[in-house]
């Protein structure tokens, strides 16, 4: 089996990562907290064992919003690029923002499990058109 490697980062490339291991879980949340974060409508998310991520370079520059007490979102302080989320309930896991992954690269979760969560606070201009499921919750 080939080694599983990933590399991503913020738009400045101040921060980088690694990730070693395939995502547990990828999902496109549409809560009202991600939409104002992230400055878009809905952000894909990607959940990692937090032993297979590290930071390699720029950590000193990542900035910390605490948007609940059971989220923590880490953003480059250089350029505002949201990168990674802390789930206070699951410390074993880090949240990735996908779209941080380097060249586009699929995270490595199981692709028939993606989803839309908080499908019900979906912004009501927009219509889900695909087909994956969409979830009240997570």
């Amino acid at each position: 089996m080939a080694e599983f490697k990933l590399s991503g980062g913020c738009f400045c490339g101040g921060v980088r990562y690694t990730v070693n291991a395939p995502a547990v879980d990828t999902h496109h949340c549409h809560c009202s907290i991600c939409r104002k974060f992230h400055g878009a409508i809905f952000v894909t998310l990607s959940i990692f064992p937090r032993d297979a991520f590290q930071y390699d370079t720029g950590t000193a520059n990542l900035g910390t919003y605490n948007s609940s007490e059971k989220v923590h979102r880490h953003f480059c302080k250089t350029c505002g690029c949201p990168v990674t989320l802390d789930l206070v309930e699951n410390p074993g896991l880090i949240a990735v923002a996908t779209g941080t992954i380097d060249n586009g690269q699929w995270p490595g979760s199981p692709k028939n499990e993606l989803r839309h969560a908080f499908a019900p606070s979906k912004v009501g201009w927009f219509e889900i058109a695909d087909k994956l499921p969409q979830h009240e919750g997570l």
